[in-house]
């Protein structure tokens, strides 16, 4: 059977830990966006789509934008709060009014 002699080799994990995380850190940055503004006509379309979900009990998919990134998720809107402009979510996470950019219906 053969031997395989690889010789002594000095193993150093943090270096290429610390350039790898500076480079993570680098594509985290390139990934966050402005926030998009809306002009009143999409908001009160977003307004309108909103109460007949929450009416209907509909499954929804809904663009929110959060720490300057854009999220969806598929839920169900279980409480809308009009003093504080926040709906609350079936996974018990709650939205603020401003942050919803898009919500489609299914």
């Amino acid at each position: 059977m053969p031997s395989f002699d690889r010789g002594f080799i000095k193993w150093q994990p943090f270096e290429s830990l610390i350039s790898s995380k500076e480079v993570l850190n680098d594509l985290e940055e390139k990934k966050k966006v402005a926030k998009p503004t809306l002009f009143p006509e999409e908001k009160e379309h977003l307004n309108q789509l909103l109460k007949e979900a929450y009416f209907m009990h509909s499954l929804i998919v809904i663009t929110f934008f959060k720490d300057n990134k854009i999220y969806k998720i598929k839920t169900i809107i279980k409480k809308v709060n009009k003093e504080e402009e926040t709906i609350k979510l079936e996974d018990n996470k709650v939205l603020a009014f401003e942050q919803i950019l898009d919500v489609k219906i299914y």
